[in-house]
This record gives C-alpha cells, structure tokens and sequence, in this order.
C-alpha cells in the first residue's frame, strides 16, 4: 500500500481490527477466569463461549497480521525516536501472533481431551484422534501461552508508560485507535 499516515495514526482498518480484538479478548478473558473455577457439570455455556469467543479471536487476529503485512504502515508519533516505536510495536505483533497460535493450539488441545467445539451453538466436530500425547503437548503450551500473553501485555503497558513519560506521545496510544 502507498497510503500515507500522518506520524502517530494508522489506518482505519488496523483501527477497527484493533478494537475488535480488544473487545472480544477482554470478554473471554473473564471466560478464562471463570472456566476452572466452575463446577464441572456446569461448564458446557462457558466452554461454549470459549470455544467460540476463541473462534472470533483467532479470525480477528489472522486478519490483522495479513494487515500488518499488506497495510500501510504507520509512522512514530512526533518527538519519538523510531526504534522506540518499532519496539512497541513488535511487542503488539507479538500479541497478536501469539493469539492466534493461541487459538490453534487450543483447537487440537480440546480434541486432545475428546471433546467436539462449539462456534456460538454450532458444534464443530473432532478432526484428530483423541490421544494422552495429543492433549498433553498441546494443553501444557495452550496454558504456558496464556502466561507469555500477560508477560506481553505487561511490558508493553510499562513500555508505553514510559514513552508517554519520555516523548510526550498521549495515554491514548495505549488503546486500539486511531493513534499509536
């Protein structure tokens, strides 16, 4: 693409996806908080909205690392140096990357188990053969990634903090929108 942003903008699509992501990750991460602290004959609607909030993450995600890819490019915002930026922004590909590989891993994680998916009532049924292998070197990583996302998320929130206390960049940045 040839668009060109203005520095600290980007597209609106990569805006759209932005919140998107945000908004349905916020609400499955109450899910995930939830899912194990539930009696277990009364986990199937919160497995459902799990599996299909993970569903709508992961097709979220899948089109915003194409965007990252194919998109336009977004500029440092003024006064910051553009290594910095480049920072912060590999962090936030990294996020999304690690949601979808997330989403993939938990796929074969739940077939593992034996257990069908749902997509919002819809059951999606087993492609794998249920195995001990098959559940245990996916479920482990399946958990390790949800760790590795809060690491993530951590530093790029101090990272943030730290360019708005250094470049004057605006608390807004640190929220999907129109300015990064």
């Amino acid at each position: 693409m040839t668009e060109q942003l203005a520095p600290g903008t980007q597209d609106r699509t990569a805006t759209l996806l932005g919140w998107a992501i945000f908004v349905t990750f916020f609400i499955l991460f109450f899910n995930i908080i939830n899912l194990p602290r539930t009696a277990i004959d009364l986990r199937l609607p919160l497995q459902v909205g799990h599996d299909s909030l993970g569903w709508v993450v992961m097709i979220f995600c899948l089109i915003r690392l194409y965007w990252f890819a194919v998109g336009p490019k977004p500029r440092a915002p003024e006064g910051m140096p553009a290594s910095s930026f480049a920072f912060n922004r590999a962090i936030l590909f990294l996020i999304v990357c690690v949601f979808a590989v997330e989403a993939v891993i938990g796929i074969m994680y739940a077939w593992g188990e034996g257990r069908n998916l749902y997509f919002f009532g819809f059951v999606l049924p087993q492609l794998l053969e249920t195995t001990e292998g098959l559940r245990v070197s996916t479920g482990y990583p399946h958990s390790a990634l949800a760790f590795y996302y809060l690491m993530l998320f951590t530093l790029w929130f101090v990272l943030g903090i730290w360019q708005r206390w250094k470049y004057k960049t605006g608390w807004r940045r640190l929220f999907p929108g129109e300015q990064v």
